[in-house]
């Protein structure tokens, strides 16, 4: 065997090596994408809960409308269906029955709905859905709980 082919069989063998490597990664960088994303809607949902909880506790009511809420988020606010929707994508947020701040995910059937009420937080699927049910087992809620910050 001369050079020329030694090189080039080793280039594919790194080729096929490397194509392997990435075909069984992306799934799992994408399940941990997945779950960091919701990690983060998770975050924000606390913060709408407890700006709601802080305003019914001056005011004695909730407000239907939570832009006039202190976020520190810049996601943009939209009206659907006589509800103002805050959308970060892939999660929308709405304020639902006056008392739960729901977390819906767009893309994937799973979402948070976070109790200002009973301060507490669920994390819920589709019946049948992997992805849900993926990012929700590996959500830790018992923290948020726990800390009665809601």
């Amino acid at each position: 065997m001369n050079f020329h082919n030694i090189v080039h069989k080793l280039v594919v063998s790194l080729v096929l090596l490397l194509g392997f490597g990435i075909a069984l990664g992306w799934p799992q960088y994408k399940k941990h994408k997945n779950i960091v994303r919701a990690q983060q809607a998770l975050d924000l949902g606390r913060e709408i809960a407890y700006e709601e909880s802080e305003y019914k506790r001056r005011t004695g009511r909730t407000l239907d409308d939570f832009t006039k809420l202190n976020l520190s988020t810049k996601c943009p606010f939209k009206q659907n269906n006589g509800r103002t929707e805050m959308t970060c994508d892939p999660y929308v947020y709405w304020l639902k029955d006056g008392h739960i701040v729901r977390v819906d995910n767009t893309q994937l059937p799973e979402w948070f709905e976070l109790d200002i009420n009973a301060g507490t937080v669920d994390c819920s699927y589709e019946e049948g859905s992997w992805a849900g049910e993926h990012i929700c087992d590996r959500m830790d809620l018992s923290s948020w709980t726990e800390k009665s910050v809601l």
